[in-house]
C-alpha cells in the first residue's frame, strides 16, 4: 500500500491518498485540486472519514462531482454532520458546507472492516472525544487517527460535543494500537 500525504490550506488538515493495488482510497477530503494528479489513471472507490469537522470534509462535493461513484464511510453522527452546517462547525466560516450527496454515505461502527482490495482492509475503531463522529481507520500497519490523537498535541474537546474522559480512553486505545503500527494524524504538526 502506499500512502501520500496531502497537506491542506484549512487548518493545516490531512488529506492521505491511499493506493491498494488498482484502487484509491481518501482519508478525509480538503483540497481537491493537489489530488488530481494523484488519482488520475486510478479507480477512486472511497473516502474514510476520521470525523466530520469542516477542515475534514470541506472538498467533499467537490470530490463527488468528479467521482459520483465514490462512497464516505462515516457513522452515524459523522451522517448528521455531513448533513448539517451547524454540527460540522462549517456554519462559523466564510464558505457554509452541507454534503449534496447523501445516497453515497455507508455507515460503519467499530469492529467493521472495510474491503480497500483484495488483500487490504480497513478495520473500523470508534474514537470519540474529540467529536462523536471520531474513528480510527487500521490499515496493515498504519493507523489514521484524524483529530483522535495527533502526537504532541492535546485532544481538543472543547468544541460542542466534545468529551475529555472519552478523549483520554481514546488516545489510550490509540497507543496501544500505535505499538505495531504507524500514526497518521488528522494534521500537519
Amino acid at each position: 500500500m502506499l500512502i501520500q500525504n496531502i497537506v491542506n490550506t484549512f487548518f493545516c488538515s490531512c488529506t492521505y491518498v491511499l493506493t491498494v493495488d488498482d484502487f484509491s482510497w481518501l482519508v478525509d477530503c480538503g483540497d481537491v485540486e493537489p489530488l488530481l494528479s494523484l488519482l488520475k489513471g486510478k479507480n477512486l472507490k472511497g473516502v474514510l472519514l476520521t470525523h466530520a469537522h469542516f477542515d475534514h470534509i470541506y472538498g467533499l462535493n467537490e470530490l463527488l462531482m468528479l467521482f459520483p461513484n465514490v462512497k464516505v464511510y462515516t457513522n452515524e453522527s459523522g451522517r448528521e454532520s455531513l448533513l448539517n452546517d451547524k454540527m460540522n462547525l462549517s456554519r462559523y466560516h466564510e464558505t457554509p458546507f452541507v454534503f449534496e450527496f447523501p445516497e453515497n454515505i455507508r455507515i460503519v461502527d467499530g469492529g467493521d472492516e472495510i474491503a480497500l482490495s483484495k488483500d487490504f482492509r480497513a478495520k473500523v475503531i470508534v474514537t470519540p472525544g474529540h467529536h462523536p463522529s471520531c474513528l480510527t481507520y487500521v490499515i496493515d500497519n498504519a493507523i489514521f487517527t484524524g483529530d483522535s490523537y495527533i502526537p504532541g498535541v492535546k485532544v481538543v474537546t472543547n468544541l460542542p460535543q466534545g468529551n475529555k474522559k472519552q478523549a483520554h480512553e481514546s488516545v489510550d486505545c490509540i497507543l496501544s494500537l500505535s505499538e505495531s503500527g504507524t500514526i497518521y494524524p488528522g494534521h500537519s504538526s
